[in-house]
């Protein structure tokens, strides 16, 4: 019974703890959150599967180059909804995972831990050529951008759509 009172405990403070920090720590607790969901992909991974991926941050950048080309054809006038953009990099993510997942869980122990660092090879390789998606070297940046009157320009609100 302690353990459902401590998350909520936690959820309460992360929720109201915001407005009373200064901006560079609400820039660094949005880092945090965002960290968090990385490690807790990554524990399910080799903490409950037993699987040692060497490329699970490749899927995890698909999802944001995917999240942040979405969010400029938005800034040109699509019309898709602004907090829907996290998700949508999730399922591109998810789908370019699946898809290496495929071919890497064809094999296991340390064949798949080197197949997916193969992919995650791959992945840094492109970066830097390929300018189109992943905007070569020098990377991509977008502004964040207004929906329906709600303006995601400050730490704070970011923090919460975290």
């Amino acid at each position: 019974m302690k353990t459902p009172l401590i998350i909520a405990a936690v959820l309460a403070v992360l929720a109201g703890l915001p407005p009373f920090l200064d901006l560079g720590l609400q820039n660094a607790l949005v880092n945090v959150l965002i960290a968090s969901l990385f490690a807790l992909a990554f524990n399910l991974l080799v903490g409950q599967a037993g699987l040692l991926s060497f490329g699970h941050a490749a899927y995890f950048g698909v999802g944001a180059f995917a999240t942040l080309h979405l969010m400029r054809v938005v800034e040109d006038g699509l019309g898709f909804p602004t907090p829907l953009l996290p998700l949508a990099g999730a399922l591109t993510g998810l789908v370019v995972g699946a898809i290496a997942g495929f071919f890497a869980t064809m094999r296991s122990g340390v064949y798949f831990a080197l197949v997916t660092l193969a992919i995650a090879e791959l992945f840094h390789a492109l970066a830097p050529r390929w300018q189109g998606l992943f905007g070569g070297e020098a990377g991509l940046s977008s502004m964040r951008m207004p929906w329906q009157g709600i303006t995601f320009g400050s730490t704070l609100e970011v923090y919460y759509l975290a």
